[in-house]
């Protein structure tokens, strides 16, 4: 693949990733706002996507106009020419100077434009770019300890950083917002004078019982805006008509339990569609190899894709499960097997190795059984076999996915050192995203339907401000009869729960982090020029 084919690519995976979580956000969204609706809860606000738009011109105030931005716009393409060029011509120097160019010193520039729209001094610019920059590096850090680390794999990180410092600079006018302030609506002081702000959506529309509905800016996902949702000290916020906290505690329960809800039945309704049109892969006992992972027992051992298992450790083979069986008792043994390639006998042996942990004892179907413990494996994937399934039988199916979700969790519950490598944020999703848009439709829709249901399984987690978090608070109500907690328990829960929060968020991207910059083909990078692709991650079996 070429550059230009490569850019597109990343390009379009970018797109279908930031579409794929807009959706699925405004879906989760909906199922807020409909049960807020049915349980008489006034929406102020129903938001695909967030940010919005400055509709305030702040130029007319400068003292001198700024150079235009269009002047801007040409550098940056001129700059992303030459970083293709100099890809595809292997001038590593070059290259970087692009992305550096790209990544950090354009974003200075934009940087320095709002400051001095806004009237920011250069420290407080400074700072937001600064921090954004010593966040991304500290991130990295945790991730790699800075080994095998790319220079361009930096540049990279720090571009990442710099637009989010751009975000919060754009939107410092409304940073000071309070609770319950018009959405969009902010302030900024210029030559000792309060300047008023506003944010508007791309498009908006406002319904009849008073609820806004837009299209913001960022597809980042969305919000549903209900009222009186913000605890007040002198408990107010339950004296509120049609507000969030003026409900009973139960109807505040199903309430926020909606929106995951929604999430899940959609994921499965997803995979439902997907099983009865185009199929399922279902494991086929056929003794033939369909696939040998890199560097694992059986590719050492020689064995290839196509081979037909005759015998393992002496003893006839009819089905795969013949195969696993003898395997799987045999870790760090040499085991002789007979497979049968371009019509010969070939005889191999090999040395299976024990899993790096207790996995789920597969039975003669090659469905997973309850049991799970240390087994050997030789790196042959299981075959599968494409089945398209009755519409109550893919219903069914489906219908599996959230339990198989939930259990995965408390898997890692148990073996906390499993997290590394099945947790992942948005860098992880970034790169199925890559992988589905590659398969077109069908990874597409499998790749959002997977997302859905851990949307809503995630935002059931016990934290605040996620939804289990306010349910279990709702739910504690609930105890009390309808009593509010004091402020100062909603306070300091609230507090806790941010915390966790941003635990998990940093935790996450520190995982990202390591698992896009330790991957395989970057570590050749700095040996042959080429930009960093990207690969699925390894079936692991």
């Amino acid at each position: 693949m070429d550059s230009l084919q490569s850019v597109a690519l990343i390009l379009l995976s970018a797109l279908v990733f930031l579409v794929v979580i807009t959706v699925l956000v405004g879906v989760h969204e909906l199922g807020h706002y409909l049960l807020a609706r049915l349980c008489g809860m006034k929406v102020d606000a129903f938001a695909i996507m967030m940010g919005g738009r400055r509709s305030t011109d702040l130029s007319r105030l400068l003292a001198k106009p700024l150079v235009p931005g269009s002047i801007l716009w040409m550098v940056a393409l001129a700059s992303l020419c030459v970083l293709l060029a100099a890809n595809t011509a292997r001038l590593v120097p070059l290259y970087l100077a692009s992305l550096a160019t790209l990544g950090i010193a354009l974003p200075v520039w934009v940087a320095t434009r709002l400051a001095a729209l806004y009237r920011l001094r250069a420290e407080q610019w400074a700072k937001t770019m600064g921090l954004a920059w010593v966040g991304s590096l500290g991130l990295l850090f945790l991730a790699t300890r800075f080994q095998n680390v790319q220079p361009s794999q930096v540049i990279a990180i720090l571009g990442m950083a710099s637009l989010v410092g751009l975000l919060v600079l754009y939107y410092q006018p409304v940073a000071g917002r309070g609770e319950d302030a018009p959405m969009g609506e902010g302030s900024l002081q210029i030559d000792g004078s309060s300047v008023p702000v506003r944010f508007r959506p791309l498009w908006s529309r406002r319904s009849k019982d008073g609820t806004e509905f837009s299209m913001l800016l960022l597809p980042l996902g969305g919000f549903a805006a209900i009222r009186g949702m913000h605890p007040k000290p002198d408990g107010s916020e339950t004296r509120i008509p049609g507000g969030f906290y003026s409900k009973p505690p139960w109807q505040r329960f199903i309430v926020l339990l909606a929106g995951p809800f929604f999430s899940v039945a959609f994921g499965v309704l997803l995979f439902a569609a997907l099983y009865g049109t185009v199929g399922v892969y279902r494991p086929s006992n056929s003794p033939v190899v369909s696939s040998v992972l890199a560097d694992k027992p059986a590719a050492r051992a020689g064995l290839k894709a196509g081979d037909r298992f005759v015998r393992v450790d002496g003893q006839p083979v009819q089905r795969f499960y013949d195969v696993l069986r003898v395997i799987r008792e045999k870790p760090g043994e040499p085991v002789r097997v007979s497979v049968l390639r371009d019509g010969k006998v070939l005889n191999l042996e090999i040395v299976p190795e024990a899993s790096s942990g207790p996995v789920p004892v597969l039975g003669p179907d090659l469905m997973p059984t309850s049991e799970l413990r240390v087994q050997a494996q030789m790196g042959v994937p299981i075959p599968r076999e494409l089945v398209r399934l009755a519409p109550a039988q893919a219903f069914r199916e489906a219908a599996m996915a959230p339990v198989a979700m939930v259990s995965g969790l408390l898997g890692i519950v148990r073996q906390p050192a499993r997290a590394s490598e099945e947790v992942g944020g948005p860098g992880t999703i970034a790169l199925f995203a890559f992988e589905a848009t590659k398969q077109g439709l069908v990874g597409i829709l499998a790749l959002a339907a997977g997302l859905s249901i851990s949307l809503g399984i995630m935002n059931l987690l016990p934290i605040p401000p996620l939804d289990g978090g306010q349910m279990l608070v709702a739910f504690v109500e609930m105890l009390r009869r309808g009593r509010r907690l004091s402020i100062q328990v909603q306070n300091l829960v609230a507090n806790v729960g941010f915390v966790l929060v941003l635990l998990l968020v940093f935790s996450v991207l520190a995982v990202d982090m390591g698992r896009i910059v330790g991957r395989k083909q970057n570590a050749d990078q700095s040996a042959n020029g080429r930009t960093p692709r990207v690969e699925a991650p390894a079936d692991r079996r």
